[in-house]
């Protein structure tokens, strides 16, 4: 049986989570609280009290980020339960203060910084629709992020340069500042059905190796604006890319590389795409959906899980 300990808040690593769970690769779960956010224990039926609680029932358990108390590998190993970590270069301590058995990586950036284990694809759950043309874009300003990781500040920024009457859906779960623009739709709140709108995912993000919004909006088939840079230009079309205009040094767990936007390159960027022909680049989105959903990727989780 393999196991988990999970946060199930709304967030990525909540989702991330859910996702391996509904998809049967989790068989139960411990729910790790979170003191500020709203803890959904309805989203696992098959769960248990205690970290203990679940060592005595896993022969697995994989970690996502953070396994909250390290020592819970520690534990696993003198039990014989077989430990996986799915790590997050920004986010996961390094060194590790206990090695798992096994590192998968969900990002080549993440492959570079441990040099270990193997690289694996996250798989994505959405539904694809066919876009044409480019005139509506939407951005997910997320929960506030680390360090206004998604730019949401410089987007809105760069609104006052964009000379095209696009509109711009600007989706956040926190209150955020609202700049006075007609062509802006702010909506506050959860994210249901956000990728069935839409042309362009605007999305200048600053860190990250894995971004589950990214490949998601790829998937559903919107054209993806994000910055140009590295793992994300691995996989992605290059060409709507908004260029970086330098990086800085960040740190969280770790120190790491930091992207910085001008505001003008991506008013530049949006107007340079806007009314544009993205039929081609919706296509491109069609194939990355059949060939990185849940369906293709179940099994091979399965197995990699078990060996």
């Amino acid at each position: 049986m393999t196991g988990s300990i999970v946060l199930a808040t709304e967030q990525g690593l909540g989702y991330l989570a859910k996702d391996f769970y509904d998809n049967g690769i989790i068989d139960i779960v411990f729910v790790w609280p979170h003191s500020t956010r709203t803890n959904h224990y309805e989203w696992y039926e098959n769960r248990v009290s205690s970290v203990d609680e679940l060592l005595e029932v896993c022969d697995t358990l994989i970690f996502f980020e953070t396994a909250f108390d390290w020592t819970v590998i520690k534990k696993a190993r003198e039990r014989g339960v077989k430990t996986i970590l799915m790590p997050m270069y920004e986010c996961t301590p390094s060194p590790l203060p206990y090695h798992p058995d096994t590192i998968i990586c969900p990002s080549k950036l993440d492959l570079d910084y441990y040099q270990e284990g193997r690289e694996v694809v996250v798989p994505v759950s959405v539904k694809w629709k066919q876009r044409d043309t480019a005139r509506v874009f939407v951005h997910n300003a997320g929960n506030g992020g680390l360090g206004g990781r998604n730019g949401t500040k410089e987007l809105l920024e760069a609104m006052k340069y964009v000379k095209s009457p696009i509109k711009l859906i600007v989706r956040s779960q926190t209150p955020i500042k609202e700049y006075n623009d007609l062509r802006i739709e702010y909506r506050i709140g959860t994210f249901d059905d956000i990728w069935n709108e839409g042309d362009v995912f605007v999305f200048p993000e600053k860190f990250n190796g894995l971004s589950l919004p990214l490949q998601e909006a790829f998937a559903s088939g919107m054209l993806v604006m994000c910055g140009k840079r590295y793992p994300m230009t691995e996989w992605l079309p290059n060409e709507p890319m908004i260029p970086v205009l330098k990086y800085t040094k960040e740190s969280i767990a770790r120190q790491f590389d930091c992207a910085q936007y001008d505001p003008v390159m991506i008013a530049k960027t949006i107007d340079e795409w806007y009314n544009y022909d993205i039929t081609a680049f919706s296509l491109l989105g069609k194939t990355f959906n059949e060939n990185n959903n849940w369906s293709v990727w179940k099994e091979k989780y399965k197995t990699l899980l078990s060996q």
